[in-house]
This record gives structure tokens, sequence and C-alpha cells, in this order.
């Protein structure tokens, strides 16, 4: 059996690869010997019906790749084109608030409100003691005997926060 193909229908196969496929009499399919871009000659090679060769196979894109190259919109994918067009919702960078303190008095009153909070759990922590619904752990009763001392730095940090 030799490798060359013998008299047989040639037909060009586009759709298969661009390459010129040649049948041989007993039904098998060859790719004749064709030259490649640096001047060397492939050789002729047996194939199966709908093979395509390697090196004459589309090369894959994602889909990101396809939509740049197709010229689709340049709107992220899930996002409105008229929501896009209609301008940004953002704030200009200046009228955005910090979230640093900035002055003295600022600092101050992050601390009373801090406190002023552990007062307030606290206090919900009594009344449910009282009611019975809660039994006290030992944490919790060092937490409630501590009350007194959240009340008198409340009072430190207002007074110091008046003399700024």
């Amino acid at each position: 059996m030799s490798t060359k193909p013998a008299a047989a229908k040639t037909k060009p196969s586009c759709s298969e690869g661009g390459d010129l496929r040649v049948e041989t009499e007993n039904g098998e399919t060859f790719i004749t010997a064709t030259q490649r871009a640096d001047g060397t000659w492939r050789k002729a090679r047996r194939v199966k019906g709908g093979y395509i060769p390697q090196d004459e196979q589309p090369k894959y894109q994602n889909k990101m790749q396809l939509e740049a190259t197709n010229g689709r919109s340049s709107v992220p994918a899930g996002v409105n084109p008229r929501a896009m067009a209609s301008g940004s919702s953002r704030k200009p960078v200046s009228a955005i608030k910090a979230n640093v303190c900035i002055t003295p008095q600022d600092h101050f009153q992050k601390k009373i409100d801090l406190t002023k909070k552990k007062i307030e759990d606290i206090e919900g922590m009594e009344s449910r003691i009282a009611s019975g619904e809660l039994v006290p752990q030992p944490n919790q009763v060092k937490k409630i005997a501590r009350k007194q001392e959240y009340l008198d730095e409340i009072e430190k940090l207002t007074l110091e926060m008046k003399k700024l």
C-alpha cells in the first residue's frame, strides 16, 4: 500500500481548512503536498473525512477578544448602554467626606459615641436580667459593674471637648 495517491478526484476543501484534498479510488483522502510560509514543503498525508490540520485551525479566542474584534459595544457585560451614556453617578472626589477624624472635637465626639453605645448595651442587658429573660454570665456581671466608669468617662470627655 503506497502513501501516494493513485488516479483520484481532486477537490479543494475551503470549508475544511483551505487545502487541496485528493480522494483515491479505494476511498482514502489525502492532503496534497503544500509549501509552508518559510519555503519548506509538507509531505502529502492521509487524513480522515473532516480533519483540519493543526496549523490551519483557527486560533482560540475568548469572549472578550471576539467582542473586541467583532466591534461589539464597548460596554461591559451586564450593563445597560443607556445607563452608561447618561453619565456617571459618582460624586467628585472633593465632595466625598473623609472617614478620619479631622479635628480634636471630632476625635472626642467619636470616643463619647462609642462609650454611650457601651452604656446602651449595659442598660439593655440590665433590663433583660430584670425581666428574667437573661441569666448573667461572669463576664456580663463585670461589664455591668463598669457602667459607672463609662458614665465618668463620658463626663470627662465632654469637659475636655468644651475646653478646646
